[in-house]
This record gives C-alpha cells, sequence and structure tokens, in this order.
C-alpha cells in the first residue's frame, strides 16, 4: 500500500500540471490575437464543402481544427473550456489533379479565422478573430458582424459553435452524456 501512495501523488501532479500547462490563447499589446504556430497539425473536427455562408458564396473547401488541449477536454468533458481555440481554414477547390481523373482537391488557402472562447463578450461568450495567411496576430472582428448573430441564433444552445458539422464532436458529447455517472 505504501508504493501506492507515491504512484497516486504522481499521477494526481501530472494531471494537475497538463490542466495548468493549457494556456489558451496569447495577445499581443494591441489586443489582437497571436496565431498560434503548428495549426495544421490540431486535430480536425470537421470538413465542409461550399457553404454558402463562407466568402463570397463561392466554391470552398473548408477544414476546421480544435487547439489539441481543448479538443482532449472537450472528448473528457462535452464542454468547451474557456480558452478554447477552433481554427477555420478556407480553400479554393481543384478539379483534375492527377492521377485522378474527376473530383475535386484542396488548393491554395483564401482565408482563416479563428473562433476563440476568451468570453471577451461575457461569460460562455466567443470572439472571432480573422487574419491574413501570413500574418503573425489577429483583429477581432466587430460584434456588429452577422457572424455573431449568425452562431447565436443557429448554434446558441451547443456554446455558439456549429456542432452539426463536426460529427466526431457531436459523438464525444454523445458518449460524455451517456456515461454513468
Amino acid at each position: 500500500m505504501k508504493r501506492l501512495l507515491p504512484v497516486a501523488v504522481g499521477i494526481a501532479a501530472a494531471v494537475s500540471l497538463a490542466a495548468a500547462a493549457f494556456a489558451g490563447p496569447s495577445y499581443d499589446a494591441d489586443g489582437k490575437i497571436v496565431i498560434p504556430e503548428n495549426m495544421d497539425r490540431w486535430p480536425t473536427v470537421g470538413t465542409t464543402y461550399a457553404l454558402s455562408y463562407e466568402g463570397d458564396g463561392g466554391t470552398t473547401l473548408n477544414t476546421v481544427r480544435l487547439d489539441p488541449d481543448s479538443y482532449d477536454a472537450y472528448v473528457k468533458t462535452g464542454k468547451f473550456p474557456v480558452g478554447a481555440i477552433m481554427q477555420l481554414e478556407v480553400r479554393t477547390p481543384v478539379t483534375e489533379v492527377a492521377p485522378a481523373k474527376g473530383g475535386q482537391t484542396q488548393g491554395a488557402v483564401v482565408g482563416r479565422s479563428l473562433h476563440v472562447k476568451d468570453e471577451k463578450g461575457g461569460p460562455g461568450t466567443w470572439t472571432f478573430y480573422g487574419f491574413g495567411a501570413s500574418s503573425k496576430t489577429g483583429s477581432a472582428i466587430p460584434r456588429s458582424q452577422a457572424c455573431y448573430s449568425c452562431h447565436d441564433e443557429h448554434a446558441g444552445t451547443t456554446d455558439t459553435v456549429f456542432m452539426q458539422y463536426y460529427p466526431a464532436l457531436k459523438e464525444a458529447h454523445a458518449r460524455v452524456a451517456s456515461a454513468p455517472e
């Protein structure tokens, strides 16, 4: 039994350090979000094709990623932690890339944005940030823009996240909700 105590303490310390290690987003002196590095390595939570609410309504291929710490927290709890960062990457479609004889694949990036649960607009709120392909920082999109009211209206019960586009997160939430307490 004496040997188990140090192991238990070690596990508790590791869990505590892991929770403390999540720093969430960073901001510069002007209040702009610092664009995280290696977002291409973040877990992909959804992909969409030709959603008309993006850009000029043209055909695009889109990937949404969630930062790894928030992904891990979500699949365990079914809730997004404060500091969660979702990245939307919008790309043009490329047709008939050899050896394919049909279909489309992702081409150049035409837009990127972040959806951050930073609670700057009050408890539980998220902020949208726009940024260019080579930008190191991003600016908050004003709350008067339609993205906020659209997310409130169409995803208000799911932490303003369009869960209908993210089946892996919906499945994780269902597992947590149905787990015995």
